[in-house]
């Protein structure tokens, strides 16, 4: 009909199509098909009782969402029936799922059930209405994804190229000696990263393909409801059960590699000994904190089953505690001094207590001294996977700094009977090795130590082998390291693939080293909440357990 046709300014006649004489038309009137002027919008068709329910629409609204609308009301007031001549349609018949006029209800729908086709077309708008939100809504879901994967592209992209651009610089200087290496990191390189690339580029395909279909059956519906035909929309109707394309987002796990340039200047040794090798730089993810009644935990365990043991040095509690339903449940409760400790391989405990004694808490319960040091006082303490017991010692019976020059501090390593095998306390030279000990732990046959230089503000971490060798000496990154806060180290972990973990306490920060005492990664985990980070343990799945010193939080970090 010649009502439901769009209309653009073009159309517009020069003046009043009722008056013919104002040139200042505002109105049109959808069932007389006229322009009119304010005048005689206001003061004669709206008066006139054959036009007084007449739409009228201001100009200023014709092409848009309520022009078509108000078109498409009068175009179902006067929607002629597609079998009989001149019949408009009152009625929806609800077995056909079509518009029926009087002579349809009598012949081809009898005894059908009906509707007022009104409400049934009030009710399909409202279906396409909310199926354009919901398009909409996906869409956004899958543009939400898209970018996390564009950006994963692009950071393991930047990633891969810098990392590329630091091995190719050091393959120009080393070239001769190690070009074969160069070609092997690579290709290492390259099996890092192309597989991810593959499955992130796969990944946006499949999205682009999903949210291409989304995107045309939104148009289609947009299209749909921008019509001033009522009959568009019946016929719309039919695909408004069309389910929704099913996809299921991949959890895809991020790697960044990181190059790390040896430094050893011996050109004729060829290979990771003096290239380099490649590390994956791990990432963190937080997957749950809890909060602890202690406000002073300088020690945690992770046992089996969501359970630890943590230690608390100045009430003097030891705790088994378990997690669960984000809460810490206090199992059991022993009273007794730790300021560190270590699990042995029948499940005792032995306890540093900053005494002459180091104490053994023995499965069944009891508290025992398993060997008197006097005059020298126990701090960190840690069973080996041999199951050697290696115990840090000073001569110091309060934290005093610095200690005296001809103090006492030593590592003692020995036999779960307490026979000693080993004591490290001066290097080849003759040169003191450690200030105090102040948590052990052990990676292949070197032994790792926090040694505190002064105590509450700066520490190094430290390898050395039972034989008093000092293999390499970390004091931090420049970027951590200044007049208001050094490295201070407080414990450290090592992962399943020979990470040292230490947290960073004054800076608020995780540093991550390889095996040679390189740093790897340094993660300002402030941002993630975790403040003053004191004490942490890894469990079998490489998860972190960190407890910061203040917040009285035990915070589960995932490491990705």
């Amino acid at each position: 009909m010649a009502f439901s046709q769009s209309i653009g300014k073009a159309q517009t006649p020069a003046v009043c199509q009722f008056c013919e004489e104002s040139t200042e038309i505002k109105w049109k009137c959808i069932n007389c098909e006229l322009f009119l002027c304010q005048l005689c919008s206001s003061k004669i068709h709206s008066k006139s009782k054959a036009s007084m329910e007449h739409e009228i629409i201001n100009l200023k609204d014709v092409e848009t969402d309520n022009f078509a609308t108000s078109m498409r009301k009068v175009d179902l007031d006067n929607m002629e029936c597609t079998k009989h001549i001149k019949q408009k349609c009152f009625f929806y018949c609800n077995k056909c799922s079509e518009p029926a006029c009087s002579e349809c209800v009598v012949e081809t729908h009898k005894l059908h059930d009906f509707k007022a086709i009104g409400e049934v077309y009030k009710d399909i708008i409202s279906q396409m209405k909310k199926l354009i939100d919901t398009f909409k809504s996906n869409i956004q879901i899958f543009k939400n994804e898209k970018d996390k994967l564009q950006k994963m592209l692009s950071d393991g992209d930047t990633n891969f190229q810098e990392t590329r651009e630091i091995i190719l610089q050091t393959e120009k200087e080393l070239k001769e000696a190690i070009s074969k290496h160069v070609e092997d990191l690579l290709q290492e390189l390259e099996a890092k990263w192309k597989p991810s690339e593959n499955i992130v580029k796969t990944e946006l395909s499949a999205m682009t393909k999903n949210e291409d279909e989304l995107e045309t059956r939104k148009n289609n519906l947009n299209q749909a409801l921008q019509s001033h035909q009522a009959a568009d929309i019946f016929s719309t109707s039919t695909n408004l059960d069309k389910p929704l394309p099913e996809y299921v987002f991949k959890t895809i796990k991020s790697n960044k590699t990181k190059f790390i340039p040896q430094k050893n200047k011996m050109h004729e040794r060829i290979g990771s000994h003096v290239f380099g090798d490649l590390y994956t730089a791990p990432e963190f993810e937080i997957i749950d904190t809890y909060q602890s009644e202690l406000e002073n935990v300088p020690c945690i365990l992770l046992s089996t089953d969501n359970t630890a043991l943590i230690g608390n040095f100045q009430d003097k509690k030891l705790q088994k505690i378990k997690f669960e339903n984000h809460n810490i449940k206090v199992e059991k409760e022993v009273k007794i001094a730790v300021f560190d400790m270590s699990l042995t391989r029948d499940e005792g405990i032995f306890v540093s207590s900053l005494e002459r004694d180091l104490k053994l808490y023995t499965k069944d319960g009891q508290i025992k001294t398993f060997k008197s040091f006097s005059p020298l006082i126990t701090l960190g303490v840690h069973v080996t996977k041999d199951n050697k017991l290696i115990v840090g010692l000073t001569e110091c019976s309060t934290v005093i700094f610095p200690p005296a020059e001809d103090s006492t501090r030593r590592l003692m390593v020995m036999n779960q009977d307490g026979d000693i095998q080993h004591t490290i306390e001066y290097d080849r030279n003759n040169q003191r090795l450690l200030t105090y000990p102040h948590r052990i732990n052990t990676l292949n046959d070197k032994i790792v130590v926090i040694d505190i230089i002064n105590f509450a503000r700066e520490g190094k971490v430290v390898m050395l082998d039972y034989g008093g060798q000092l293999h390499w000496t970390y004091n931090g990154c420049n970027s951590t390291n200044s007049d208001k806060a050094k490295f201070c180290p407080r414990d450290l972990a090592i992962t399943s693939t020979d990470m040292i973990i230490v947290p960073d306490s004054l800076n608020h920060s995780i540093h991550v080293l390889n095996h040679a005492g390189e740093v790897i990664s340094l993660k300002d985990v402030k941002s993630l909440g975790i403040e003053l980070p004191v004490s942490l343990d890894i469990d079998k799945n490489d998860t972190l357990w960190i407890w910061c010193k203040g917040q009285a939080k035990i915070h589960c970090v995932k490491l990705i």
